[in-house]
């Protein structure tokens, strides 16, 4: 037998352990929603947010709730992904000021179609899905002829911010029914769209229920709690991961801090309520 009768056959080159952890990392990076907020991706055990879950961001007055959610849309567009912003309160000069008072140089992505910001009056929504539309039917057939929200054509959010539940039912304290309708609809209008979604509600300053009525809470997929607790003479922000499915995540309050330069998490720093 001669050389060119031989067949060389290259063994299959073993991963190492380290290739293996690698690749899992990767994998379990790209489930999540990464938020680059100082410290609270740390929080979660695979280093975000479940990719498509609807989150509750609860707490008080001056918790910092609006600006964690702006934060997280600010850092997400800087890195080429879409977000969509609706408020039902503020304007959309207001917020972007809000967010660049931060240092944050959101104008730009406002300006190139990244990060779209809607100011939307509850009492509309409540008018066109429930009242003065044209035409017959229930409330509850003509709700479903109507999406809870537009999102332009093409447009593709990885994220949508929504500040703030309470103000859709603060709109409709006379059509509970009506706003449940609503609610079940929007969550699951979030899940089709797949995008992953930050739902603001307001509570008690350490509260007991986390949502206006305590359906909200049983929809979403996860609650995270903002609080601003007094310790004597000073006042204290912390947050804590109350639930989230689909993602393991640290069952403790910690310190958190509102800078000049938005949210910092510190994982390791446990926070008591009392």
């Amino acid at each position: 037998m001669n050389s060119t009768d031989l067949k060389i056959i290259s063994k299959p080159e073993n991963k190492s352990s380290k290739d293996k952890v690698s690749n899992s990392s990767i994998n379990a990076k790209e489930k999540v929603l990464v938020t680059n907020v100082n410290g609270f991706d740390k929080l979660f055990k695979s280093g975000g947010i479940p990719k498509g879950n609807s989150v509750l961001v609860a707490g008080g007055p001056g918790t910092g709730k609006s600006i964690l959610c702006r934060q997280i849309c600010f850092n997400l567009v800087s890195k080429g992904k879409k977000c969509m912003y609706v408020s039902f309160e503020e304007s959309k000069e207001r917020i972007i000021k809000s967010m660049e008072d931060f240092g944050w140089n959101i104008r730009k992505y406002v300006d190139n179609g990244d990060l779209l910001i809607q100011k939307i009056n509850p009492l509309d929504i409540l008018r066109m899905k429930f009242g003065s539309i044209g035409g017959s039917g229930s409330a509850t057939e003509l709700s479903y002829k109507i999406k809870p929200l537009v999102i332009p054509k093409d447009f593709n959010p990885d994220l949508i911010a929504v500040d703030s539940l309470s103000a859709i039912i603060a709109a409709s304290i006379t059509k509970d029914k009506n706003y449940r309708v609503y609610l079940q609809q929007l969550f699951s209008f979030f899940e089709e769209t797949q995008a992953t979604s930050l739902l603001i509600t307001e509570t008690d300053p350490i509260p007991k229920r986390y949502s206006e009525t305590g359906i909200e809470e049983f929809l979403a997929d996860g609650i995270i709690v903002l609080y601003n607790l007094q310790k004597k003479d000073i006042r204290e922000n912390a947050i804590e991961i109350l639930k989230m499915r689909y993602g393991q995540h640290q069952k403790k309050i910690v310190l958190m801090e509102i800078t000049d330069k938005g949210i910092k998490v510190f994982p390791d720093k446990r926070v008591t309520l009392e």
